[in-house]
């Protein structure tokens, strides 16, 4: 036992050693340099990249300070610094287009905007010849990057001078009428409208409305429904009473007024009759396709009883259209509470209409006896009430030499 312990020492002893292994310093101070170069270099690329982001913002901001202030050179609405002056806070003159200098705060940085204004001159014939309506603007915008360099955007164009009264005119459809626009704004809006002076106008459509509608002057279309107290006046309005209501919806206007007749023979150009209690309304139409009734809401100014002064009945709708392309409705338009029926008291509903455009058929302005896909507002749309027994009267066509300035044409409309 004590020669086998000795023999295992032995064996140990004789056995080689194994080697120790580590990292000399010399090797340690050359990965240090290698990362020390490294960090170097990312910290410069990190310092590249942050001067590329501050000169992309700087020259992203001084475009869009050049583009503003060209922009707003060129929105002018009067021609004269006087017409400037008496019209509302705010308004530009094409006289305002001058040279002027300005300072702005952005993207890190301070922006000098200079603009440059001359009338611009074009040579002809080896001589400069003054063009006095035309106006070169030159803006520039400057300003020091990080590394205190000068950089800059220049803009270059011309202004014309010319009437934003006439160049609005272009927006416009040719008319087949001669005859000037109810102040200047789309036919079909009320000519009691109240203009607010921004391109809309704004309308109480009945005495006892709680609602006031805002149109736009150019289109004739309602783009807002106001809440308003019953009784308000169209002239009472301003363009900060309907601010918060404009821009809410899409309607037409379906506007005319019922006349009244009860002779035997009625004449269309005077009717000569009171007024009867009645209601506007629009139902489906009876063409093919049974189209339904649009959403609506009519307002009229109606008497209460049949005993009164009143010589005609006014009547304005607003109509909401479908969301197609464009955006139309159909239906038929037809007046109620009237005793379309039998006896003393019954009445017959004729409405004034005829091809008055010479198409060959009777279009939605001309009052049809069912509306198809009306794409605008529609004014004139009148009805004529007479005596059950009487006849729709013929009317006559426009005939200014036997002194017949309007078309006086009716056709049943109910009962049908």
């Amino acid at each position: 036992m004590k020669t086998t312990k000795q023999n295992l020492d032995q064996a140990r002893s004789s056995a080689p050693m194994p080697l120790e292994r580590g990292v000399a310093l010399i090797e340690a101070l050359v990965a240090l340099l290698i990362m020390a170069f490294g960090m170097v270099a990312l910290a410069g690329i990190q310092s590249t990249m942050r001067r590329g982001s501050d000169q992309a913002l700087q020259r992203g901001e001084a475009l869009r300070l050049a583009q503003g202030e060209m922009e707003t050179l060129r929105d002018y609405s009067v021609l004269s610094a006087e017409a400037a002056a008496s019209g509302p806070t705010g308004t530009r003159a094409y006289a305002g287009v001058t040279s002027a200098a300005a300072n702005r705060a952005g993207g890190n940085t301070s922006f000098n905007i200079t603009r440059t204004v001359t009338d611009w001159a074009d040579p002809v014939a080896g001589q400069e010849q003054a063009q006095a309506a035309l106006r070169q603007v030159r803006v520039r915008v400057q300003w020091q990057d990080r590394a205190d360099n000068e950089q800059f955007v220049l803009l270059d164009s011309f202004i014309a001078r010319a009437d934003p009264a006439l160049g609005a005119s272009l927006g416009l459809p040719l008319s087949n009428s001669a005859t000037r626009r109810p102040a200047e704004r789309e036919v079909s809006i009320p000519v009691t409208a109240q203009d607010l002076g921004n391109g809309k106008s704004v309308f109480v459509p009945s005495p006892n409305a709680t609602v006031a509608w805002v149109f736009n002057n150019m289109t004739g279309v309602i783009t807002g429904v106001c809440t308003v107290a019953m009784g308000t006046l169209n002239s009472s309005l301003t363009a900060a009473d309907v601010a918060a209501c404009s821009n809410t919806t899409v309607g037409y206007l379906l506007s005319g007024v019922v006349k009244f007749s009860s002779a035997e023979r009625p004449d269309p150009a005077q009717p000569g009759g009171t007024a009867w209690p009645l209601d506007v309304g629009i139902v489906n139409s009876t063409l093919n396709g049974a189209i339904s009734a649009p959403v609506h809401q009519c307002f009229d100014d109606a008497p209460t009883s049949a005993v009164n002064t009143m010589g005609f009945v006014s009547f304005n709708c607003i109509v909401e259209p479908n969301n197609a392309t464009p955006r139309i409705w159909s239906g038929r338009l037809e007046l109620s509470g009237l005793n379309l029926g039998v006896g003393a008291d019954a009445k017959k509903v004729c409405r004034y209409s005829a091809d008055y455009d010479g198409s060959g058929s009777i279009s939605n302005s001309e009052h049809p006896e069912n509306y198809n896909a009306v794409s605008g507002s529609l004014a004139r749309q009148n009805f004529l009430v007479i005596n059950a027994a009487a006849n729709c009267p013929a009317g006559a066509a426009v005939n200014p030499a036997n002194g017949v300035f309007v078309n006086n044409s009716t056709i049943q409309q109910q009962p049908r």
